[in-house]
């Protein structure tokens, strides 16, 4: 279910590292462990890199995985720490480290014609609120609930998310009670939300039946826009990778887009650029981002620069990476107009 927001778009995205990086657990370090395991952290990177965690079940990927060792840069294996709950020791669980080269994965992505989320990616408030049979509801923190705590901050870690949680002082007492945080009042949520600059908010809850079934719910606000959905596990704190691969793939979907073959140019007005300095640092931002095929420069006058920029997404998509990074601030634009514009900020 979907409700529309009126609310303008934060700016507090963080460029993520290490998308090209995967790391899974193996069995052992014969060459067999070794190819399932360049598959799977295949797997992870390109979960990664799309914001869909059924990436590898599209068609469209199938015939590039034939020779999976084909995309990697480096290989190597280390010991992984104990999952939660784990009764073998740390120095038993065995990790392929695989780097993928990101040319090679990139030219994957965009011969598939795979949705792109950009690294620059949006960085959202978690309240993780859990009804126990014993203890009752509460707020989940590093204090209450490490091990969810822990689980949630892996499976973030694993699909490239950034994210943070709430102080719990109180201010956030005064703002917002357990209860109307399990309620999934987002009336009471947002507001109670915006002391912290980040681009949208999470509200998960969850409880255990007395089967032992994990149940339950979150809700978001990001980009314009609310969705609730419920989710159900088996028993474990291993429910968290369920809950989370559905919510990210969920609110990612606003913030990827699908590479063209045929770039589109559009001309790009940038004021404030006051020294050759600004011109680098203007160059050097533009070019990071993946959308971004080409930049030429096209005019000069004053402290402006209009830019000619041949971009793999369309206006809107290019106008919101650009404001995520912090650097730009986005100025009226005339309609029919195939320019956008914007002021340097340099932050």
């Amino acid at each position: 279910m979907v409700f529309l927001a009126c609310f303008s778009l934060q700016v507090m995205a963080e460029e993520i590292a290490g998308l090209y990086r995967g790391l899974v657990p193996v069995s052992d370090q014969s060459e067999e462990s070794r190819d399932a395991g360049v598959r799977d952290a295949l797997a992870q990177v390109l979960i990664k890199l799309t914001g869909n965690s059924t990436i590898m079940q599209s068609p469209r990927v199938q015939p590039f995985l034939t020779n999976p060792s084909a995309f990697v840069s480096g290989v190597g294996f280390r010991n992984l720490p104990a999952l939660d709950n784990s009764d073998i020791d740390a120095d038993e669980r065995i990790g392929l480290d695989v780097s993928f080269d990101r040319r090679a994965v990139d030219q994957l992505i965009r011969q598939a014609e795979l949705p792109v989320l950009p690294s620059n990616r949006p960085k959202f408030l978690v309240w993780i609120i859990r009804d126990d049979a014993v203890e009752g509801r509460d707020f989940v923190s590093p204090e209450t609930a490490k091990a969810v705590v822990d689980s949630f901050d892996r499976a973030m870690k694993e699909r490239g998310m950034p994210y943070m949680l709430p102080n719990f002082d109180l201010q956030d007492q005064l703002s917002l009670s357990v209860n109307e945080a399990w309620s999934l009042r987002a009336d009471l949520i947002d507001p109670a939300s915006e002391r912290y600059d980040t681009d949208g908010w999470i509200a998960l809850r969850f409880y255990t039946t007395s089967s032992g079934e994990v149940r339950g719910a979150w809700l978001y606000q990001s980009s314009g826009r609310r969705q609730l959905n419920d989710f159900r596990a088996a028993p474990g704190e291993a429910f968290m990778a369920d809950a989370v691969g559905s919510l990210v793939d969920s609110l990612t979907r606003a913030y990827t887009y699908i590479p063209q073959l045929d770039t589109s140019q559009m001309l790009v007005k940038i004021a404030g650029v006051d020294s050759f300095a600004d011109y680098q640092a203007v160059l050097a931002q533009l070019n990071k981002l993946e959308l971004v095929d080409s930049v030429e420069l096209f005019a000069v006058q004053g402290d402006q620069l209009t830019l000619a920029i041949e971009a793999e997404a369309g206006a809107d998509l290019l106008r919101s990476a650009l404001v995520r990074s912090r650097r730009f601030d986005s100025q009226p634009q005339l309609e029919g107009s195939n320019q956008l514009n914007f002021n340097w900020t340099g932050n």
